[in-house]
């Protein structure tokens, strides 16, 4: 039978037990090493490509260059189809960070992993978050996470903050600079401050919501730390995309491929949440003044998270070759980015330091072998 909203969102979930009040000191130490390293250069960079967002916006455009009137017609579209979502969505905003390149020379972090770690760890000061869920994309060789030839999407970061999309970066600064200087260039990377606008299926819907919705909710009043975080032997199909038609947009369970996923995975398919982009930052946004203002340098306008719960990596792969074959017969495959990931880190408000987190989930990762092979008599 069909498992349900609320069954789903039960399953998919955990309890999040690494809620340490541990002070941030491996951050503030950080952040003091490389503030001097924060250029003239740096901050002119930053100040130009805000100046595009604030030109476009006086274009009449959105921080991706697609006309206000256009997008505005999209999430009309979306907010009909799905009025029954309404009370589902998560009301803040859905931060996926794409990175395209991985790989080339920093003089602060020997890793790619430990650099994105590092902006996972600034962002917990931003005054809106609520919790990151940072993922590796499936198949991920544990022993080559310090390999400096990592493919394309090897990694990907979502996190929640209590905040309209449209605001998350001006209220905090320091989440762009510090990925300005984990990331140099070549990497390149997209930061998406995205709305959820529906959710797919609807089974059961209005009791519980979606997992950035129950989020917020589980948040403590006086600790601010969540009570959840996302299971990590559950994949997620992500599939971050341009689409600038509405009524494609609109329908997106059949236009991303989402519909015949369902069918063709049928009990391992469990949910799917459409977001739209609402603005983003980062090397693989930002283009030159006019090229911004052509509308030329958006790379996505929509983020899918699709949860599979705990399957094979065989099924996993399927699932985004499934995907992919349906925006291509679209038409809109170009420039889309479809992975099979899983979260590695539940990364809450507080707690252990995001750079010691490989080392520990290392650490727990044999403590569970140890007792497993305890229970099975074999020492």
């Amino acid at each position: 039978s069909k498992r349900t909203f609320s069954e789903h969102t039960r399953k998919h979930t955990q309890t999040n037990t690494h809620t340490l009040a541990t002070p941030r000191h491996a951050m503030m130490m950080m952040m003091a090493t490389t503030s001097a390293l924060t250029t003239s250069s740096s901050s002119k960079m930053f100040e130009r490509r805000t100046m595009n967002i604030t030109s476009a916006r006086q274009k009449g455009m959105t921080a991706f260059g697609v006309k206000n009137e256009e997008r505005r017609s999209a999430m009309k579209c979306s907010a009909e189809s799905s009025s029954s979502s309404s009370s589902l969505v998560f009301d803040g905003t859905s931060m996926f960070t794409i990175y395209s390149e991985l790989n080339g020379e920093n003089v602060i972090f020997p890793s790619f992993l430990e650099s994105a770690l590092h902006v996972c760890e600034v962002s917990r000061s931003h005054p809106d978050y609520i919790s990151a869920h940072f993922h590796e994309k499936v198949g991920t060789d544990q022993f080559k996470q310090l390999d400096k030839n990592l493919p394309p999407h090897q990694y990907m970061n979502y996190t929640l903050f209590d905040s309209p999309p449209e605001e998350v970066f001006s209220r905090f600064d320091d989440l762009f600079d510090s990925s300005d200087i984990a990331h140099p260039s070549p990497q390149k990377y997209a930061m998406l401050s995205a709305s959820e606008v529906d959710v797919y299926p609807k089974n059961d819907a209005a009791l519980e919501g979606t997992f950035a919705k129950r989020a917020k909710e589980s948040v403590d009043k006086e600790t601010k730390l969540t009570k959840i975080g996302l299971n990590d032997r559950n994949v997620a199909i992500v599939v971050a995309l341009k689409c600038d038609n509405a009524l494609d947009a609109e329908n997106w369970v059949q236009t991303f491929g989402i519909g015949n996923l369902e069918k063709q995975l049928k009990k391992n398919f469990q949910l799917a949440v459409l977001h739209e982009v609402k603005l983003g930052l980062g090397p693989m946004v930002e283009n030159d003044e006019a090229s911004q203002a052509e509308g030329d340098a958006t790379p996505f306008t929509h983020v899918v998270y699709a949860s599979l719960g705990e399957v094979e990596d065989s099924i996993a792969n399927d699932a985004v070759s499934l995907v992919q074959q349906a925006l291509v017969a679209e038409g809109i495959a170009d420039g889309s980015v479809v992975h099979a990931f899983k979260c590695a880190f539940n990364i809450a408000k507080k707690g252990t330091p995001c750079g010691a987190l490989p080392a520990a989930r290392e650490i727990q990762k044999r403590k569970e072998e140890n007792e497993q092979a305890r229970k099975n008599n074999k020492f």
